[in-house]
This record gives structure tokens, C-alpha cells and sequence, in this order.
């Protein structure tokens, strides 16, 4: 992909003396830049990075966004230099004062209060739970049908955020407020919106501002049917909202105002729309690598084919063929393709410097296909995990969840869930695309706020 080497430096000394990085010429005048990425996100990222590790980007209204595709570059921003990016406006605007959106003391003491809820051993508690959703949807596929499956996964992983963490049983053919709610969190990151200014009431706006009411809405309805009911003891809680509930009622974490009905709510509506955005993406692009490669297929069928009954937690260790699966996707469609940021002040990034107050962005995507950190980087090969690639790798080369202190909170929940729910549906069915790949054989995508297969892409169902 590149042939540079970055060298990010660690201090600002004589910064001033080095460039900006480059624009992209070779594509055309930098004023049209933002337009060709537009029409094609990803691509456009590809031919911009070939050669080098980094350059900017002018975009319409809002000025130069700098582009930083090497793992160190990634490493600097989360974990060496972390207090120099901080998140964007964007993410406040979409969660509030959640944690995926605060900075500094604020977010190490959310992060303190809910890390123990997200290991890995208070997380396998929700294993059964998870089953049963997905088993409770896929109960009514029936041999021949076909769907949008981005669609049917949205409102599966919506059913087991909702039955495992928030105590609420969704209905199959209902709760549509919530479920159109939850999808319409992205409108808010449509790229024809990027140069207008935040108070322009565009329609997707309008949607977005409609979705978040909706599930403040919902969330303050939930805390409010908890209250007064949550344990005497928070660790009895069944799921997360009532151990919340519990901690705030017994007085513990009282001083850090995370648990106020106002944060408690911006804390739902993060962990609604992150913890189903991600899994319903890595499941819709799992199945259709499944359905494009007749190896995998075959390998992966024989392990789940293997258990007796739907997966439990004793069978994880064991379903290796599942799991790389699983981190091969991530690896090549990352939900959270680009990682956005904006510096604190100026930052040296190898010979080059970034202003103060700039926005930068990771592509992360594009580091994960990256020729210098993996063989065949565009080859779906799930069994280039078997061995010891990640001890090999750059410890920033495979970053899906993100990383350093900041890595993904919902990490092991999300990735537990992808793992069950690719056991559950493939013992019993064979899911075929009916689409059409690209001339590449990539599949046809959607980049917004996070990376999705294009709409209208459908599924035929097949029992085994």
C-alpha cells in the first residue's frame, strides 16, 4: 500500500520548520478533493495513501482535514500522545455525555464506574441471553425466503442489547419508534451535510434530532420503571440498567455525576446505537464473505456442526474456525473505518507537522490492508489468524475496537455476540447473496458514521 516509513516524532521542537502534509495532486486540484471522496469514500483513500503515509484534504467550509495512515500514527494518537486528540463535536452531539463522547477526568471516571460492568467474565453472563434472541428471530426464517439482512440483523442485535443489558424484551414485529430511532442515530454524519454549518435544519438533521428524542424518551422510561426496584445489593442486579440503578441508589460513585437521570440516559443511548451498529456489520459482512468463499464455508460449517445444540459458553474455547472468522472481518470491514480527531495543539507526525485545532482522521481500514503488516492484505483468508500474526504485527496494524486506554469499552460484549450468533444461525442455515460484487470483488458498501453494506442487498435463506 505504502512505501514510507513514519517516524512520528515526541516532541514539537523546531515543529514550525516542518511541512503540512501534502495534498494528493496526482488526484486532481485539492478544491475538488472533497467532492471525488464523496462519490468514492473508500477508494478515494486507497489512491490518496499509495506512496505515502499521510496527507490533507480540503474540505468545503470547514478547511484542511489531515489524513494519518500509519500504525504508529494510530499508536501516537491513543496512546503515547493521547492528551494532543481529543473526540469531536460530533460525537457530543450524538451521545452527550456518554462515555464514547467525554474526555479527560471525566471519562476516567465513567470509565472506572463501567469498566467492571464490560469484562470479560461479567460479559459471558449475557451468553444464554444472547442465544435466546437470536434463536427467538430466527425461529420464523423459514427455507426460500430472502431479506435485506443488514435489515434483519439490525433488529436482531437491537432484541439482544435491549433483553440482556436494558431488562426489555423488544417485540419481533414491533417497537418500530425505536428500532427506525436507532438506525437514524447516523444521520446525523451524512457526508452532504459535512459543510454546512451545525445549526442548518437539513431533513437528515431533522431525522437525527427526532431519532435521539426518541430514545432519551425510551431511556427515561426504563429509569424510570427501575427506580425503586433496583437490587439492595447493585451486584444482584440481572442487567446493566439495573445495576446502574442500584449503584446510584446506593450511594456508590455519587460524587463523579455520571449516574444523574441526564447522564444515565446519554449512557443508554450510547450503548444502544454502538452496541448494535458494530455487530449488525460485522454479521451482515461475515455471511457474505461466507457466501463468496466455498472454503471457509465448508471449514466453518463443520465446526458449528460439531456442537450439540445451540452454542453455550463451554463450546467457545473451541469453535477457533468461528473466531478468526469473526477477527477477519473486522479486520478487512471494520465498522469504524476512519477514526476521527482533532489535535489540542500542534503535532509532529514524522517530518511533517498538524496544526493546532485540526482535524485529523485514521483510516483505519486502509492500515488493516495495509501489504507491510499482512499477506494478501484484500484476500478474505480467516486462517492467517491460526498462528502468531498478532505477536508479529504492529501492536496497532489490527485496530478495530481502537486502542491504548480508550479501546472499545463493549469490545468483549461485541465480539461474543458475533461469534454465538454466526454458531446459531450456521448450524441451521446457509445464507446466499443474491447480489452482485464489484468489478474488484468487493462488496458493495455504504460508508457513513460507520461502514455498512450498501442498502437493498438481499439474502437467500437456506436450511441445512
Amino acid at each position: 500500500m505504502s512505501s514510507e516509513t513514519a517516524q512520528p516524532a515526541r516532541d514539537s521542537e523546531q515543529s514550525t520548520e516542518r511541512p503540512l502534509p501534502p495534498y494528493p495532486t496526482e488526484l486532481g486540484p485539492p478544491e475538488l478533493h472533497f467532492f471525488h471522496q464523496i462519490r468514492d469514500r473508500l477508494g478515494f483513500g486507497e489512491k490518496a495513501l499509495d506512496g505515502r503515509d499521510r496527507y490533507r484534504m480540503k474540505i468545503v467550509g470547514q478547511g484542511d482535514t489531515y489524513i494519518l495512515g500509519h500504525p504508529d500514527h494510530l499508536e501516537q494518537a491513543l496512546l503515547s500522545d493521547m492528551d494532543k486528540f481529543r473526540k469531536t463535536k460530533d460525537n457530543l452531539i450524538a451521545f452527550g455525555e456518554g462515555l464514547l463522547a467525554v474526555e479527560g477526568e471525566e471519562w476516567q471516571k465513567q470509565a472506572e464506574t463501567l469498566q467492571p460492568l464490560f469484562r470479560r467474565d461479567s460479559v459471558m453472563d449475557y451468553a444464554d441471553g444472547m442465544v435466546e434472541q437470536v434463536r427467538r428471530r430466527t425461529a420464523r426464517w423459514s427455507d426460500g425466503d430472502q431479506f435485506e439482512l443488514q435489515r434483519e440483523f439490525t433488529d436482531m442485535t437491537l432484541d439482544v442489547i435491549f433483553a440482556t443489558l436494558l431488562g426489555r424484551e423488544l417485540e419481533l414485529d414491533g417497537n418500530h419508534d425505536l428500532r427506525e430511532a436507532a438506525e437514524n442515530l447516523h444521520e446525523w454524519f451524512v457526508p452532504t451535510s459535512y459543510f454546512l454549518p451545525d445549526w442548518v435544519p437539513t431533513p437528515s438533521r431533522r431525522r437525527f434530532k427526532q431519532a435521539k428524542e426518541t430514545l432519551e424518551q425510551e431511556s427515561q422510561r426504563l429509569l424510570d420503571e427501575k427506580a425503586g426496584d433496583a437490587p439492595a445489593n447493585p451486584m444482584e442486579a440481572d442487567d446493566l440498567l439495573s445495576l446502574l440503578v442500584g449503584l446510584r441508589e446506593s450511594g456508590v460513585a455519587e460524587d463523579t455525576g455520571m449516574l444523574t437521570d441526564e447522564r444515565l440516559r446519554d449512557q443508554m443511548v450510547t450503548i444502544i446505537f454502538a452496541g448494535h451498529d458494530t455487530t449488525t456489520t460485522t454479521l451482515t459482512f461475515a455471511f457474505w464473505a461466507l457466501a463468496n468463499n466455498d472454503d471457509v464455508r465448508q471449514r466453518f460449517h463443520d465446526e458449528v456442526d460439531t456442537l450439540d445444540g445451540a452454542p453455550t459458553l463451554d463450546d467457545l474455547d473451541d469453535l477457533e474456525v468461528t473466531d478468526n472468522l469473526v477477527t477477519e472481518t473486522l479486520r478487512m470491514y471494520p465498522p469504524v473505518y476512519s477514526l476521527p480527531r482533532v489535535t489540542t495543539e500542534e503535532v509532529v507526525v514524522g517530518d511533517h507537522r498538524v496544526p493546532e485545532g485540526e482535524t485529523v482522521a485514521f483510516p483505519i481500514r486502509q492500515i488493516q490492508r495495509d501489504e507491510r503488516w499482512f499477506d494478501d492484505p484484500d484476500e478474505f483468508r480467516p486462517a492467517r489468524w491460526d498462528g502468531d500474526l498478532r505477536s508479529e504485527i504492529h501492536n496497532f496494524a489490527y485496530a478495530p475496537f481502537s486502542g491504548g486506554p480508550r479501546i472499545c469499552i463493549g469490545r468483549e460484549f461485541a465480539l461474543l455476540e458475533a461469534k454465538l450468533t454466526l454458531a446459531t444461525i450456521g448450524r441451521e442455515f446457509d445464507l446466499y447473496w443474491l447480489g452482485e460484487n464489484e468489478a474488484d470483488g468487493e462488496p458493495p458498501t455504504a460508508p457513513e458514521m460507520t461502514l455498512r453494506m450498501a442498502p437493498g442487498q438481499e439474502f437467500l435463506v437456506t436450511e441445512r
